[in-house]
């Protein structure tokens, strides 16, 4: 009992926490993240950044609206000529302290933002980057960009779901050229809506489509001559929609692609698996005392059959039941708390949480489980054992009555039905796991590492950069194949851009690829061909798909066909496999590869892939670095990491379920089993004067147990 309980208290902690998250925010319940659902498949937690001004404009019930980046960025920044390792920066636009109201310790809480390139530091970073010096005007580099810092803001007094150290705004200008180059297809940041009325949000859900209507669908019916509904039907986009996710909400949201928050969402997988599991070893733990304090009145038969003698009645014993119980449980209640007042610091590294236990918190809870264990367990043994006879009882025949044998045959079945349950769950819930973490990613990252680049400012053609780059590096030795790739393979970020086929539309992630890229990663091709250095078309308009995006096309013979994008008519040459992006549960992305020379699109990379052998990296990785510092693209230090590793961060949280599941399915199997055993026990203490006489017969230790 006392291991159940621990387990339902550390699930309660766990819970809590959970629950926990943006309480700070007095208007969590007005603050909206907008999902746009492409189809039943695909959804996702960006809108191109044209829509926010769109709808402030037509919209009195929105109070305020900021685009904000999805993650975090971490690297090296500049200071004074001092170089700072930071962690969670994020862009924001300059009214995202309107949104999100941190308290603005030094600065502007009106106008936190005045100007552009400004940052916000907070409290608790500011000595980490700044020492004893005041921030305020200070500036910092962050990717060749240079920041003042506006003001600093308190950090929030609860968990948050963002929680930043640096705060820059640099998504304003970015929505200004959007708006005015009309980039309705680009989809690359979460937007965030404050309500003036928590009601409104199916009012702003249907502007938001009559938005899509006109600016996006419209023009491209009126091509056609005919009407937007005719126009969106002939294209198949019946679920197509906008739906807003409160602050809170948004936390729990299941759906992996619908992730608008740095901090992350709950695991509610695991939530549901550590509460559902915890809630049963209790019961399991309940069921089995009851059937224990049972069994142990039964044994007790001649002592209860001379208090009924003497007049004792059910009250009586269910009294002493009581008293019996009282104790049992309190002892129980004082090992859980050690149990779980000791298992916390691995919890908290386990869980990834803060996890606090205060016994205080968990007073009323326990009463009433205290009065709900007594008033069972004192009261259906009473119940049982008073509706025999008193002869039955003082003769000790309880046992073999029929009656008796019945209760102790259903006992024992079910003690039997879920000990089965759990263990064959066990089996099928680690095959499971370990079929995902054995599973062909679809492609091969081995030995593969990605260099950051950490191009300065004044570095304006970044592909004749890698260029350089990749000719030096592949003259060292133990170099296998470099390239590069505008996707963060084995990482969650990739940029949008939507394109068009006959009457459907589909917005896949943007693979800009130098031409040996798949080759580098040994990603199949499905059908057609790769691209190629030696062909001019392969620069400028012939692009690859893969699986996913050829499946939402609705075509089965793609080569050839032509597609509209970025402005023009693109021709498919290849279909790539699928292979895992972001993570093992995700859904496969649509993806469009195109050259990275096609127009500009090289512009946009962070990192090269550079295929080493596998002995002496150490000796390899210093060359490489020293070819980088000698075309000085970068203030910052050489940086690098291996793909591999970085895509097995994904494998953690798949991982960490399995264990939750097997250690709390573990405790239930084990209980059960303790059921069956103190059940077992029993059965066979009740039939001692049957096995003795077949001993004394002759009968052999095999034939017992076979009987």
């Amino acid at each position: 009992m006392a291991i159940g309980l621990s387990a339902v208290i550390i699930s309660y902690l766990y819970y809590t926490e959970e629950m926990s998250y943006d309480t700070w925010h007095k208007d969590s319940d007005r603050v909206f993240m907008v999902e746009t659902k492409f189809s039943e498949e695909e959804s996702w937690p960006m809108l191109s950044y044209p829509f926010g001004s769109k709808l402030k404009e037509i919209s009195p019930e929105v109070e305020a609206y900021s685009y904000v980046d999805n993650s975090y960025d971490d690297g090296m920044l500049v200071h004074n000529g001092e170089l700072l390792a930071y962690t969670k920066a994020i862009s924001v636009q300059s009214n995202f302290f309107t949104v999100f109201p941190f308290e603005i310790v030094s600065g502007s809480q009106l106008q936190p933002f005045d100007a552009p390139n400004q940052a916000y530091i907070k409290d608790t970073y500011v000595e980490y980057l700044f020492k004893d010096r005041d921030p305020i005007g200070q500036t910092i580099v962050i990717w060749g960009v240079s920041y003042v810092v506006k003001g600093i803001f308190k950090e929030a007094n609860t968990l948050s779901s963002i929680n930043p150290n640096i705060v820059m705004n640099d998504l304003d200008e970015r929505e200004k050229e959007a708006v005015e180059k009309e980039y309705w297809g680009n989809y690359n940041s979460a937007l965030w809506i404050k309500l003036k009325e928590a009601q409104s949000r199916e009012i702003i859900e249907k502007r938001l489509l009559d938005i899509y209507d006109k600016y996006v669908m419209l023009p491209e019916a009126n091509k056609k001559g005919i009407s937007v509904d005719e126009y969106k039907r002939s294209r198949g986009e019946h679920s197509f929609g906008f739906y807003l996710h409160d602050l809170k909400g948004q936390r729990f949201v299941k759906i992996d692609d619908i992730n608008a928050l740095p901090e992350g969402k709950a695991n509610v997988d695991r939530i549901y698996i550590a509460i559902g599991l915890s809630v049963l070893i209790i019961l399991l733990s309940v069921f089995n005392y009851i059937n224990i304090t049972t069994v142990q009145v039964m044994n007790r038969g001649k002592e209860v059959g001379m208090r009924k003698t003497f007049g004792a009645n059910r009250l009586s014993l269910m009294y002493q039941n009581y008293f019996e119980s009282t104790i049992t449980v309190l002892i129980s209640i004082v090992l859980s708390f050690v149990i779980v007042e000791f298992s916390l610091p691995s919890l908290r590294v386990f869980f990834e949480a803060q996890l606090s236990f205060n016994i205080l918190d968990f007073i009323f809870q326990l009463i009433v489980f205290l009065v709900l264990v007594v008033a069972l367990v004192g009261t259906l043994p009473a119940f049982y054992i008073s509706s025999f006879k008193t002869i039955d009882v003082l003769k000790g025949n309880m046992k073999r009555s029929k009656k008796g044998v019945w209760f102790k045959n259903i006992l024992l079945t079910v003690q039997f039905i879920v000990a089965c349950f759990f263990i064959i769950g066990s089996f099928i819930i680690y095959q499971q796991v370990s079929y995902m973490l054995k599973k062909d990613l679809g492609y091969n990252a081995d030995q593969i590492v990605a260099v950051k680049y950490n191009f300065k400012k004044e570095v304006t053609n970044q592909l004749d950069v890698y260029e350089r780059l990749k000719k030096d590096v592949l003259k060292l030795k133990n170099i296998e194949g470099v390239s590069a790739c505008l996707l963060d393979i084995g990482g969650y970020r990739y940029v949008s851009s939507g394109f068009s086929y006959k009457e459907k539309d589909v917005q896949p992630g943007i693979a800009a690829i130098d031409y040996d890229f798949l080759e580098l990663y040994q990603i199949e091709m499905k059908e057609g061909r790769m691209l190629s250095k030696d062909l001019a078309s392969d620069s400028i308009r012939n692009v690859l798909i893969n699986e996913k995006a050829m499946s939402l096309m609705g075509e089965l013979e793609p080569i050839g066909q032509n597609i509209k994008w970025n402005g023009g008519e693109h021709t498919i040459v290849g279909v790539v496999k699928n292979f895992n992006l972001i993570g093992l549960k995700a859904d496969y992305r649509p993806l469009l590869f195109v050259a990275l020379s096609n127009n500009g699109w090289g512009k946009g990379m962070k990192e090269m892939s550079i295929k080493i052998k596998a002995n002496k990296a150490e000796e390899t990785m210093k060359a490489i670095e020293e070819v980088w510092k000698k075309h000085n693209i970068s203030d910052l230090p050489f940086t690098y990491e291996f793909v591999d590793k970085r895509f097995a961060q994904s494998f953690e949280r798949s991982l960490q379920e399995r264990n939750v599941f097997l250690v709390l399915n573990s405790l239930v199997v084990f209980i059960a089993l303790f059921g069956l055993y103190s059940l077992a026990s029993f059965t066979i203490n009740s039939r001692l004067k049957e096995v003795a006489i077949r001993k004394v017969l002759g009968a052999r230790p095999k034939d017992l147990i076979q009987k």
